[in-house]
Order: C-alpha cells, then sequence, then structure tokens
C-alpha cells in the first residue's frame, strides 16, 4: 500500500512540473483599446532561446542564435466576435514589422512585413506561420519550444514566434539587432480594417570578435503602444510585397 501511494505521489509531481513548464508564462500584457475604450489585451510571453531552433530552453545556452516568444491577443468577450463588440471587428488579427541589423535574402528589406513573400495578405495568423484561434493547441513542432507536447491556449488568434540569425548572416564588425512590433488588427468584411494597441519586442547579439563572432542572444524587453509606430505605418503603407495600407482595406 506505501509503495502505491508512493508512485501515485511521484506521478502527480511529474504531472504537475509538466503541466506548469506547458502553461502560459506571460511576460507583458498590453491593453488593447478602440476610441479610447478598453477591449481586450496583447499579452506577450516570456521569451526563451533556441539554437536555430533547437535546444530551446528559457535560459540561453552557449548555441543559441536566437529567440522564441508567443503572442495572444485576448479579447473581452472570451475570443467571440459576435454580440458585444465595440470595434464591430468580424475577426482578429495579428500583423508584424521585422527590422533587423543582418544580412538579407534577395528582395528583402531591413523593414518589412513580416511574412513569406508569396503571401497574398499581411497577416502573422496564416499557414504555414505557427498561429492559433480560439481554444487551440500550441503547433505541432516542439523542437523550438521550451515545453513537450501540445498543451492548449485560449485566445481570440495567438503567434508563435522563433527567429534567430546564425553567424553566418552577421556583418563582421557589427552587433545583429532584430526587432519587432506586432499589433492586433480589427479586421472588417465590408469596412476599412483598424490597427489597433502593439507590443514591441526583439533581440541582439553582440559582435565579439576574433574566433568567437556574436554572442548568444540577449532579449531586448517589451513595450506597449497604444497605436503602431510611425515607421510601422510607413512599412505598410510602402510595402511593395504586399500591398496594405493602414487605412486602405487590403482585399
Amino acid at each position: 500500500m506505501t509503495y502505491k501511494v508512493f508512485i501515485t505521489t511521484v506521478t502527480m509531481l511529474i504531472t504537475s512540473n509538466f503541466l506548469a513548464a506547458a502553461e502560459l508564462v506571460e511576460g507583458q500584457t498590453c491593453p488593447v483599446t478602440f476610441k479610447n475604450e478598453p477591449i481586450g489585451s496583447l499579452i506577450l510571453s516570456k521569451p526563451w532561446y533556441h539554437s536555430s531552433r533547437s535546444n530551446a530552453h528559457y535560459i540561453a545556452s552557449d548555441n543559441a542564435t536566437g529567440i522564441g516568444i508567443e503572442i495572444h491577443l485576448k479579447n473581452n468577450f472570451s475570443g467571440q466576435v459576435d454580440g458585444l463588440n465595440l470595434a464591430d471587428c468580424d475577426r482578429f488579427r495579428l500583423l508584424q514589422i521585422r527590422r533587423t541589423t543582418a544580412k538579407l535574402l534577395p528582395g528583402e528589406k531591413n523593414i518589412q512585413i513580416d511574412v513569406p513573400d508569396q503571401f497574398i495578405n499581411p497577416f502573422y495568423d496564416s499557414a504555414p506561420l505557427e498561429h492559433g484561434y480560439g481554444l487551440h493547441q500550441t503547433p505541432i513542432d516542439d523542437s523550438d519550444k521550451p515545453w513537450q507536447g501540445r498543451p492548449y491556449r485560449d485566445s481570440a488568434v495567438a503567434l508563435y514566434d522563433t527567429p534567430y540569425v546564425s553567424d553566418s548572416w552577421g556583418i563582421e564588425g557589427q552587433d545583429i539587432e532584430v526587432k519587432f512590433e506586432t499589433c492586433a488588427v480589427c479586421e472588417r468584411e465590408s469596412q476599412f480594417d483598424t490597427v489597433l494597441s502593439c507590443g514591441h519586442w526583439g533581440y541582439r547579439r553582440d559582435y565579439m570578435g576574433g574566433m568567437t563572432g556574436w554572442s548568444e542572444p540577449e532579449f531586448t524587453g517589451f513595450q506597449c503602444s497604444g497605436s503602431p509606430s510611425p515607421s510601422f505605418q510607413q512599412t505598410l503603407n510602402h510595402s511593395n510585397r504586399i500591398e496594405y495600407s493602414y487605412w486602405i482595406h487590403w482585399r
């Protein structure tokens, strides 16, 4: 009997530790407003570190090249947009801008909408990028996540991003800096979209010189803003990769 109690206790401890590791660990919450009225929150998770999308941990290892983060938009109505909907949204989306000092692929710009070239819309919550809606499981690929399996998350819309810059893409003598601005978007079928509140985040790898190359990533922190920055708006308005303007309906 004592043996069975011991086994049960150990099993409960292991299960409890696994669930704790799989839960959303919040790093920053940014209020989302429309016409100065709160309509939800943009929740940015605690960042983790990985080596080119493997060996992910909340503490950076010596060979880490990038970070990971999950961002959830939780509106005030449990993810629903029908019924009481102050902003009159048909759907909530996430739109992200990336700025980098690393080398660029042909056709890329140092600041651009953070989606692949073949995308027909600018939103990050589209396949094959990792995202989710409502009550959903985290992405299938857990090799670049600090958890195992597919724990559940609950949000109107979410993204899971694991950017990295390997040493071969650094510019000799310069630090590698990567910055993101992630904004909540109120998408409307028969009206213009509205870009709502935003969260800023990013990381840097200091140039160490010699055989060392660049240091492991250092997370540069979170910052909330009630509206998109001027550079965010300019990037949308002048993008030649995907037609999208702040006040012009992209469809």
